[in-house]
């Protein structure tokens, strides 16, 4: 577990240079990047305890290289959100779901565990797949945010909260979505790639839908990392004919449906952009990233243990934005 997690932790620190990379292109020559908070909207990507505070059951050896503990990560160690919020000079996002030792001040992670961008048909005691897609989490983010106005409201010139950020926050900060492998993995065994690739149409427009919604919340940095190429995934490589796997062993047919899902997300971002006044959306392709260590494993991992700063760092990123 050692060597995978010390991977792990180099890929995550690799998005993370990414990432700051362009939040700092997204802000203008003239201004400093200063975000007050993170509000992020995922999966298990980047849950830091909601699914495990609304269904606690999480063990071990989840958490064990850098908490000592499980807390509601699906990893070993931090995430990348972890990484990001870190680098900003913030805290760690609670979850939202999480009742006991929540600090929101700097923001609020709303993922979870096996969410969807589109809402679920099935159950989670049925298919595993979270109750909290992105349309449920859009209402906690409004919910949260109405609440904060309303004790701002009611506690005008008493003591500040010791847990909640003060009302302006929601426009000076970065909004990150880690979201939409689900839509593309749970169905794959019962409808195939060609019943996926009808739906991920409907996928991307409700990122943008989200983003558009969250603009007129007064969010106006947002950052979206695009699908991984979950043909190299080994949980899905099992049962594929040899005619289906390219020279690396990936499925060819489900890595197709990756890009072509990935270039109509990047295409509609840049079209949401162009209806959103002085907004910054960021488009990170780290699927590039992965695919290039699904390919050549061993070339990286021994790059990143002489000088921890790996060959890929030639990931394509778009930004949109207009001041």
């Amino acid at each position: 577990m050692g060597g995978c997690s010390t991977k792990a932790l180099n890929l995550q620190k690799l998005f993370l240079v990414w990432m700051m990379m362009v939040a700092t292109l997204s802000c203008s020559s003239d201004s400093k990047c200063d975000f007050q908070a993170i509000f992020n909207f995922g999966d298990s990507n980047s849950d830091t305890g909601g699914f495990w505070a609304a269904f606690p059951a999480q063990s071990g050896p989840f958490g064990m290289t850098y908490f000592k503990k499980p807390t509601g990560r699906a990893s070993d160690g931090r995430l990348i959100v972890d990484f990001l919020a870190q680098a900003l000079g913030l805290p760690f996002l609670s979850p939202y779901l999480q009742s006991i030792g929540s600090d929101y001040r700097h923001g609020v992670n709303f993922a979870t565990l096996a969410s969807t961008v589109l809402l679920p048909n099935t159950s989670l005691f049925v298919t595993g797949i979270s109750p909290f897609s992105l349309a449920i989490q859009l209402n906690q983010m409004k919910a949260f945010k109405s609440q904060v106005e309303e004790f701002h409201q009611s506690n005008s010139g008493k003591q500040e909260p010791k847990t909640l950020p003060p009302p302006d926050i929601f426009g000076r900060s970065l909004y990150t979505f880690y979201i939409g492998q689900n839509d593309f993995t749970s169905n794959l065994g019962t409808i195939g790639v060609g019943g996926v690739r009808k739906y991920l149409p409907q996928v991307v427009s409700q990122i943008a839908g989200t983003i558009k919604e969250l603009y007129a919340l007064g969010g106006r940095t947002f950052l979206v990392l695009n699908l991984a190429p979950v043909g190299c995934y080994p949980s899905f490589l099992e049962g594929l004919p040899r005619s289906e796997l390219d020279t690396f062993g990936c499925s060819i047919s489900y890595n197709n449906a990756v890009q072509d899902y990935n270039n109509m997300l990047r295409e509609t971002l840049a079209q949401t952009r162009a209806s959103l006044p002085n907004a910054s959306l960021i488009y990170v392709d780290s699927s590039s990233a992965l695919l290039e260590l699904f390919r050549h494993p061993k070339i990286h991992d021994h790059v990143v243990a002489m000088a921890e700063v790996p060959t890929i760092m030639t990931v394509r990123f778009t930004v949109e934005t207009q001041r």
